[in-house]
């Protein structure tokens, strides 16, 4: 063989290793058939990058989470330090919150507490539990076959997901060990937070459940399906510079709370 049809080769062997995956989802209204942008996910070699629909970014990198603002060309890391602190506001903040309830009515106090438990999970105390339900039906999104999934989160229907199986999407990336090493690494973050201690965990474990990515989320309200649903557009293996897991140049750091 040539030289040259060697080169070649080795050179699509490195680019294959190295190609990440890039992932764009987008908010859709049912009744009214628009749609807008939801996110967009850059994964590769274990780390990512998760943009909203405002353009902010989050990237995990390590065993650090940067938040990114564009606008103001400024990031906040989040680590387990950043976390410590953040749990001393929490915690004062809860007491504060605790004092003001002590005062209020008890039929009223149980009506705030019980709208806050919905709206904070392990507000409570009580352990954070998700738990999927596979219906047994199967579904189509933009020709890709998924399984229709339930998703209770504390008992609550909350989510309806259709899911494709990692090994059906495009990508040699291990997306389930990426994901694992996310919420493990949240999940240590949040140590010092017990209302967030299992949050992470638990949902990754319902990931591993479910076995694959859901390319359709629909959500539940008050027991019946909303109207509006996150789609996966675009899911495509591309090879990613890696300056989209670094901090641009000339970006100043912001310490959280400011």
């Amino acid at each position: 063989m040539k030289r040259s049809a060697l080169l070649f080769i080795s050179c699509f062997a490195v680019q294959s290793a190295v190609a990440g995956v890039y992932i764009e989802m987008v908010e859709r209204d049912i009744a009214e058939n628009k749609t807008e942008p939801a996110q967009k996910v850059y994964i590769q070699d274990g780390n990512g990058r998760f943009v909203g629909a405002d353009g902010n970014a989050s990237i995990v990198k390590g065993d650090t989470m940067y938040v990114v603002d564009d606008q103001e060309k400024t990031f906040v890391v989040f680590d387990k330090a950043t976390m410590e602190k953040l749990a001393v506001q929490i915690n004062a903040a809860m007491e504060k919150m605790k004092e003001q309830l002590s005062k209020l009515p008890p039929e009223q106090r149980a009506q705030v507490e019980q709208m806050m438990a919905a709206q904070m999970p392990g507000l409570d105390g009580k352990e954070y539990v998700v738990e999927a339900v596979d219906t047994g039906k199967s579904d189509k999104v933009d020709s890709r076959a998924c399984r229709v999934w339930d998703v209770k989160r504390n008992d609550v229907l909350d989510e309806q997901l259709c899911v494709v199986p990692y090994s059906a999407l495009p990508g040699k990336e291990n997306l389930p060990a990426v994901f694992a090493k996310f919420a493990k690494l949240f999940e240590e973050m949040a140590k010092s937070v017990p209302m967030l201690t299992g949050m992470m965990t638990s949902e990754f474990n319902t990931m591993i459940r479910v076995n694959g990515f859901p390319v359709r989320t629909r959500p539940y309200d008050d027991g019946k399906l909303g109207n509006t649903e996150q789609l996966v557009k675009v899911w495509r293996e591309e090879a990613l510079p890696a300056s989209m897991f670094e901090i641009p140049a000339g970006y100043t750091q912001k310490q959280m709370g400011e």
